[in-house]
């Protein structure tokens, strides 16, 4: 899983399709979709780019992609946002997600 910087954040969503995990260190839904964002990093590989953002170290990027609260899960496509996710979600939600990107 990758946790780009800033400067990084265009490249990796501009490549097919990705999804970024903006949360912080301190939330406990965090800490659980982090788990599910593993898992399907690993299922997903070399298909669709997985990353999290941590709002706290990357505030400019959230305030600009409007992070209200965490976690918020954004699904891009070609640099464009698909579907926005907000909330604990599960596996199968996130999976029938990406694969919907990824055949649309």
């Amino acid at each position: 899983m990758l946790k780009p910087t800033f400067a990084e954040f265009k490249t990796i969503i501009a490549q097919g399709v990705a999804l970024i995990d903006f949360d912080v260190a301190w939330c406990a839904p965090c800490r659980v979709q982090k788990t599910i964002i593993d898992a399907l990093a690993r299922r997903f590989s070399g298909r669709v780019a997985v990353a999290v953002m941590d709002v706290d170290q990357n505030s400019r990027l959230a305030n600009k992609m409007q992070i209200k609260s965490v976690p918020t899960l954004v699904l891009f496509k070609k640099g464009k946002e698909v579907s926005r996710l907000i909330g604990l979600q599960s596996e199968e939600t996130l999976s029938k997600a990406m694969e919907n990107a990824l055949r649309e």
